[in-house]
């Protein structure tokens, strides 16, 4: 079989490339994206993958649980959890996530490695939050505030040290 023959590529100009959208085509489309119909679909479309996007979070909170000791591996999930708990309605279960992003990426911008039992505590509160979000709300808030109070203090340990 013979090498099929090189091609050399074309260099195209930014301002060469072909217009997707007429200016007045554009303004339309611009429009229709603004407007309150758009806006009420994409709301529906939205509320009807909640579900589906609670049980994403769910799995993804188990498997926050199996990566013990992963740290990789945690920060990984929970910044997945962090990106759409609130959008499935997991407003605590988010909230915890990010302070548990938040501590691992700050300890990691000081050079200092992460409480085994800070994470481990975060990761419990996660998945707990995102079984029960449905529940008691006021006790979940009073979770996070305690986490982010203990994440605090464990930071600015750090930054003393």
């Amino acid at each position: 079989m013979k090498d099929a023959p090189r091609q050399s590529c074309q260099i195209i100009a930014p301002d060469a490339y072909p217009q997707m959208l007429s200016r007045q085509n554009a303004a339309r489309a611009s429009e229709t994206l603004r407007s309150a119909q758009t806006a009420l679909k994409a709301q529906a479309a939205m509320e009807a993958q909640v579900p589906a996007m609670r049980t994403a979070i769910l799995g993804y909170a188990e498997e926050l649980e199996n990566a013990r000791g992963d740290m990789a591996l945690v920060f990984e999930k929970a910044h997945e959890i962090r990106g759409f708990a609130e959008t499935a309605g997991l407003v605590t279960t988010g909230r915890i996530a990010d302070i548990l992003c938040r501590y691992m990426d700050d300890m990691e911008r000081i050079k200092k490695p992460v409480d085994a039992m800070i994470v481990a505590l975060n990761v419990a509160a996660i998945a707990r939050a995102a079984r029960t979000e449905d529940g008691d709300v006021a006790v979940g808030e009073k979770v996070a505030a305690e986490l982010a109070a203990l994440v605090a203090r464990r930071l600015a340990d750090a930054n003393q040290a």
